[in-house]
C-alpha cells in the first residue's frame, strides 16, 4: 500500500490537467458560440465550490470486505466507485449539471428581446415576482422553463405563483423539478410541471409537490 506521502504526490501530479486537455476544453467552450469568458468563469466557479478530492488513505481491505459482506455493494462496484470518486467524478458531475442549467437559460438581454421589454421593465418584473431570475457568476440569467410561446405574454401560466412557491429554493433544483415528470401531474401519462401548466393544469398540484418533498 502506498504511503500517505506517495499518494499525495500522485494526486498532485494527476490534478494538473495537461496542455492538450486544456486546449480541448477551450475548443469545446468556443464551439458553444456563446460568451467564452463567461462560460469559463461559470465552470471555474462551479469547480472552486467543490470540496477537493481527499488525499486520505484508501479504505482497508477489511473495510471494503465489510461493505461487500453487508450487501451494501459488491467488491467490483466498490472498487469502481472508489476509482471514479478518486478521479473527481463528483465535482465533474456538479459542474456539468450547472453548465447544463446555464445552457437552459437566457441572458437579460435575450429575455428582454423575447418579451419585448426594455431593461427597466424587465428589472421591475423581477422585483414584482413576475419573472424568475438567478445570478450565475455575476450575471443575471432567466431559466428558460418559465417562457412559453403558446401562452399569454409568452410566460408559463401561474408563473407568479410558481415563483412565490419556489423562488427561495436552489435554482438548479428548481430547474430540475420543472423538467421532471411528476406522479400528481397526470393527463395522458405523467407530465413535467412545465407541460402541466402549459396544458391548463392548476397550481395546487405544485403546492402538493412542494409540501410533500424534501428538496432544496
Amino acid at each position: 500500500m502506498n504511503s500517505p506521502e506517495e499518494k499525495s504526490v500522485r494526486h498532485r501530479r494527476q490534478a494538473e490537467p495537461s496542455a492538450a486537455s486544456m486546449a480541448a476544453l477551450a475548443d469545446a467552450i468556443a464551439r458553444l458560440n456563446a460568451d467564452g469568458d463567461y462560460v469559463a468563469s461559470v465552470l471555474t466557479g462551479a469547480l472552486l465550490a467543490q470540496r477537493p478530492v481527499s488525499d486520505d488513505e484508501d479504505p482497508t481491505p477489511q473495510e471494503a470486505g465489510y461493505l461487500a459482506s453487508s450487501g451494501a455493494t459488491t467488491p467490483e462496484d466498490f472498487q469502481d466507485t472508489s476509482s471514479r470518486v478518486a478521479r473527481g467524478s463528483l465535482p465533474a458531475v456538479a459542474a456539468s449539471t450547472l453548465l447544463t442549467s446555464l445552457h437552459q437559460s437566457m441572458s437579460a438581454e435575450s429575455a428582454a428581446l423575447f418579451l419585448h421589454l426594455d431593461e427597466a421593465s424587465l428589472d421591475q418584473a423581477v422585483e414584482n415576482g413576475e419573472l424568475y431570475a438567478v445570478d450565475i457568476a455575476g450575471q443575471r440569467r432567466f431559466p428558460s422553463w418559465q417562457f412559453s410561446l403558446s401562452s399569454p405574454g409568452k410566460l408559463l401560466p401561474h408563473l407568479a405563483q410558481i415563483i412565490a412557491l419556489l423562488g427561495e429554493k436552489n435554482w438548479v433544483s428548481v430547474s430540475g423539478l420543472m423538467a421532471t415528470p411528476q406522479p400528481v401531474m397526470v393527463t395522458e401519462g405523467r407530465q413535467t410541471p412545465v407541460e402541466w401548466f402549459r396544458s391548463g393544469g392548476g397550481i395546487e398540484a405544485l403546492e402538493h409537490i412542494v409540501e410533500g418533498q424534501k428538496w432544496r
